[in-house]
């Protein structure tokens, strides 16, 4: 995949905030009101670590990385297919259990790369966070 749409200082925090949101929504949401559980719930392990901290980052990088304003619908379909799929394949495999059902998913997904990721790059690249932070 050719790194053409972002530098390596947006991607850094791309991953990192992106892994924070999706801890403390797990860590302040999912848990309190035990909407779902990854593996054993009352432990915490690899598969945490990859599903909350890994994957998300990395679609998200990369979704920001083939993302113009141009093709954005298709992306975010994409996108969203492709998320649906992978929350699709957790459940089925019994990695994550629970009550939620994994449609629900696709609200979360669509604001997610239609607005926030957009929002997240122009608001990192207008303020020059990316200097400020690694600078």
């Amino acid at each position: 995949m050719p790194k053409v749409r972002i530098n390596w200082k947006e991607i850094y925090i791309t991953f990192g905030i992106i892994g924070y949101i999706v801890w403390m929504i797990d860590t302040t949401i999912a848990v309190p009101f035990d909407i779902f559980d990854i593996n054993h719930p009352k432990k915490t392990g690899l598969s945490e670590i990859i599903l909350y901290g890994v994957i998300p980052s990395c679609l998200s990088i990369i979704y920001l990385n083939l993302y113009k304003r141009e093709k954005k619908w298709t992306l975010v379909t994409f996108f969203v297919i492709i998320s649906f799929i992978l929350e699709w394949l957790t459940s089925k495999v019994g990695v994550m259990k629970g009550a939620w059902q994994i449609w629900w998913s696709i609200p979360i997904f669509l604001v997610a790369y239609a607005f926030f990721l957009p929002w997240h790059l122009k608001f990192i690249q207008k303020n020059g966070i990316d200097r400020v932070i690694i600078a």
